[in-house]
């Protein structure tokens, strides 16, 4: 929690949070989508379901934890303000973990095959399907990583003291950055080059595999060449070794017939 603390800008943590372990069976666990492995209701109370971790964008039961608990300090932080989702999400995940390769990952290939989604459009990604919940979330993270390369980790602390005295978030988003949310969102697709975008991907876990499943298969290869050489090569020596042979045997032969042929004194 003080790390939590410390990104969202809190002294103090505020009344104790109600963390509630619920098994699958629950009300709680059947009422939202199955790749929901936690989530905080209100300011008080963290949810959160054991049996479905690790499920995108965290790894595992003390990431969701510190992800949630993020979300109720967020809101405290802000004084109860509306912070747009992406915001939020992004800020709870650089709360649960640091931004990593799976985001980037999921962020290349989305830039890469994806339709460009707008800054004001990306909250709703968060009321869709599997696919466009986690899609959202690889943007909401990036935005938020983005933000915090070029601002400092100092923004999320003094963008949310600026709402708690009553700021919107546009406008005090203005007021640290200089930029609009229009502007916010070209940057970060400008900042995104084709090397940000290419070099995730390469490097990936499944492209990593990939890489060694060639390898494995291009070394097979060779060993099953190498072998095909050298029974070729142990055949032609057998097959000489006989040519041999049989010469000898020859040769034997008419020496014996000619000795038979000598006359006798």
């Amino acid at each position: 929690m003080p790390d939590v603390m410390t990104l969202v800008g809190l002294i103090e943590p505020g009344p104790p949070i109600r963390v509630l372990l619920v098994p699958e069976s629950s009300p709680l666990a059947q009422g939202v989508p199955t790749w929901v492995a936690g989530f905080a209701e209100g300011s008080s109370t963290v949810v959160l379901l054991p049996q479905r971790t690790p499920v995108y964008p965290d790894g595992g039961l003390e990431e969701v934890l510190a992800h949630e608990v993020a979300h109720v300090l967020i809101a405290r932080a802000s004084g109860g303000r509306p912070v747009p989702r992406w915001f939020h999400e992004g800020i709870a995940m650089v709360a649960g973990r640091s931004w990593g390769l799976q985001d980037r990952t999921r962020l290349a290939l989305d830039l890469l095959w994806g339709a460009k989604v707008p800054l004001h459009r990306l909250d709703d990604l968060f009321h869709g399907d599997e696919a466009d919940v986690r899609r959202a979330y690889a943007l909401a993270g990036a935005l938020v990583q983005d933000l915090l390369e070029r601002y400092g980790p100092g923004l999320p602390r003094a963008l949310l003291s600026r709402m708690a005295r009553g700021e919107r978030f546009e406008e005090a988003l203005r007021q640290m950055t200089g930029a609009t949310l229009f502007d916010v969102d070209e940057i970060f697709l400008a900042r995104q080059t084709l090397l940000r975008r290419w070099f995730p991907v390469v490097t990936s876990g499944a492209a990593l595999w990939f890489g060694i499943t060639v390898m494995a298969i291009v070394a097979a290869w060779k060993r099953r060449r190498r072998r095909r050489e050298q029974l070729a090569r142990l055949a032609a020596e057998e097959e000489t070794a006989a040519r041999t042979a049989r010469a000898a045997e020859e040769t034997a032969a008419l020496d014996a017939r000619d000795h038979d042929d000598w006359p006798v004194n």
